[in-house]
């Protein structure tokens, strides 16, 4: 986990994903593709923010055409946002961009080892999504 969130990792990511947004304006970004139409107040009250923290990032992402606004349909005066296809192509070139870094730091361990981590961290993965295991929603 160090490793993936280091400054030096997430800044190739970005490189290699060709993208200048934030790593924290991205994070936004996938936060609406979880959890889908979203209000920005409930995307601050993830991030333990005010509302003039978010609304940037969100300004950001729409300039860029990666992220929606629409009128929320259960209240006329709310607005909700997501992801577009375009947001979501993003997405997909810095998951992408993360996979190969990641392969090419495995690709000099033999072949048993690698199937054995990834076994390890299939089982991890798969405990951390019991409902015992999740940590409850701020």
């Amino acid at each position: 986990m160090r490793w993936s969130n280091s400054r030096e990792v997430e800044a190739e990511t970005l490189r290699r994903a060709r993208t200048d947004l934030s790593a924290g304006t991205l994070s936004v970004l996938s936060r609406i593709a979880v959890c889908g139409p979203v209000h920005p107040s409930q995307l601050a009250t993830h991030y333990g923010v005010d509302n003039s923290t978010i609304t940037p990032k969100l300004q950001r992402l729409e300039r860029a055409g990666l992220i929606s606004r629409e009128s929320d349909p259960s209240d006329g005066r709310g607005t909700l946002v997501r992801i577009t296809a375009t947001g979501e192509r993003l997405r997909q070139r810095i998951h992408a961009a993360r996979r190969a870094m990641l392969e090419e730091l495995l690709e000099a361990w033999p072949k048993t080892e690698t199937e054995r981590v990834a076994e390890a961290m299939t089982w991890l993965a798969e405990r951390l999504e019991l409902p015992s295991a999740r940590v409850p929603p701020a």
